[in-house]
């Protein structure tokens, strides 16, 4: 299998989240050999852009992780620009933390990959992973009517397409709710599914899609009817937190249930968004030919879990994808969004620990059988590029490709979603 890689972002300077701070490794790829040196270069600037001559700064090299690489604290009245070297000996990510005190402190960041084809999950496939799911999702169709519900969205329709609200029923009396908007016409029209990034959801629909000729489907992952604006969205949102952090004493929804795979929060959310998939794909005016899939963080996750549950899909991207490599800490380096075992009470982690790997994107991957592109960020803190390669590892599929977002942080850069959601996805 020929994996390709996309180098993306080089006209940003590789710096993070302090302008003053700048880190830059000695290899425009920023891949390595495992064994090879990477040296860092961190120059402090103050707001004239030149080296400031006084302040202290600490360098630290990590494997994203709990693995010190090297550490070394400097004079800046002494030195200015200053490197830092070190090398990872397995596969892995070095990430290279630079902090100056200047009566603040400013951050910077670079992140270089050491053989990143060969990295893996942090913990293994369970055996009966497919079947577990398979099973799951015979059993909703079996038990629960999907009851769809499509209320017409009159103050998003225009005379180029039509809006709605949407949802539809999973286990435990619960819905799943989202969005869709449809082109004006007898089609067939191509579809694109999407879930958001982790936070209160959408309250309405992606029209500017559907106005490009695209049937869109929007699924939040909240079981809750969306508000009528952002506000009312948000406090939904914060009560549903604390509902859960009174239930199972956990700060956020992401790790609300754990201790058991049903009961895990995205457990039924998965696979009722899943059945929604194969709703709107049903429909007589859309092209089953191209049934798209894009997201980011725990949108991007959601892409693994989607792509593997569901045959329907032709095309998929995956942007910075969370709730991926859940348990990396085993391997002594950061786990992916939303650290879930980190964040168990601890009654609940042991349990946790073998559920955990039925929710791990990367073990979704090995279901995919579409074309995918993924973009992972090299100083990304929120969703480790270790953890995102190891999703990326996992899929057997021969026409995938990933970009390498070098000094991206949490998000993702515009040539990303110009290349593989623009380019590539939505092209017919």
């Amino acid at each position: 299998m020929t994996i390709k890689s996309a180098v993306l972002g080089m006209a940003l300077p590789v710096l993070a989240w302090a302008q003053s701070v700048e880190v830059r490794a000695d290899r425009e790829s920023h891949v390595y050999a495992c064994g090879e040196p990477a040296t860092f270069v961190v120059r402090v600037t103050g707001a004239d852009r030149q080296p400031v001559t006084s302040g202290q700064l600490s360098v630290t090299l990590t494997n994203f992780g709990t693995q010190q690489v090297a550490h070394a604290v400097f004079d800046l009245a002494k030195a200015n620009p200053v490197t830092c070297a070190g090398t990872l000996r397995e596969p892995g990510f070095l990430k290279c933390t630079a902090v100056a005190t200047l009566g603040k402190t400013f951050k910077g960041l670079s992140g270089v990959a050491y053989e990143p084809e060969k990295i893996v999950a942090g913990s293994a496939r369970p055996a009966d992973f497919d079947a577990f799911w398979d099973a799951a999702i015979a059993r909703l169709e079996a038990e629960v009517p999907l009851d769809p519900r499509v209320e017409r969205f009159e103050k998003h329709c225009t005379d180029k397409h039509d809006a709605f609200k949407v949802s539809f029923a999973t286990f435990d009396g619960l819905r799943v709710y989202g969005f869709l908007s449809v082109p004006k016409g007898q089609g067939p029209f191509p579809v694109e599914v999407n879930v958001p990034g982790a936070g209160p959801g959408v309250i309405g629909p992606n029209v500017g899609i559907a106005d490009r000729g695209f049937i869109h489907l929007v699924m939040n992952v909240h079981p809750f009817e969306p508000a009528a604006d952002a506000a009312g969205q948000k406090n939904r949102y914060a009560e549903q937190d604390r509902q859960v952090q009174a239930r199972f004493g956990v700060k956020r929804y992401c790790q609300a249930g754990a201790a058991q795979r049903e009961t895990y929060f995205y457990y039924r959310i998965m696979l009722g968004i899943n059945r929604a998939v194969n709703w709107v794909v049903a429909r007589p005016d859309a092209d089953k030919t191209h049934v798209g899939y894009t997201g980011s963080s725990q949108g991007g996750g959601f892409g693994f879990y989607l792509l593997g549950l569901n045959r329907t899909f032709t095309k998929g991207v995956i942007h910075v994808p969370a709730i991926t490599d859940l348990l990396g800490f085993q391997k002594g380096r950061d786990s992916g969004w939303p650290k879930l075992i980190e964040n168990m009470r601890p009654s609940d982690k042991a349990a946790a620990l073998k559920v955990a790997p039925y929710f791990d994107g990367a073990h979704f991957a090995p279901r995919i059988t579409c074309p995918v592109r993924v973009s992972v960020g090299f100083i990304d803190e929120t969703c480790p590029p270790a953890a995102v390669y190891a999703g990326y590892n996992a899929l057997r599929v021969a026409d995938k490709q990933i970009g390498h977002g070098i000094g991206m942080p949490h998000r993702v850069f515009p040539e990303f979603y110009e290349r593989f959601d623009q380019k590539w996805l939505r092209q017919r």
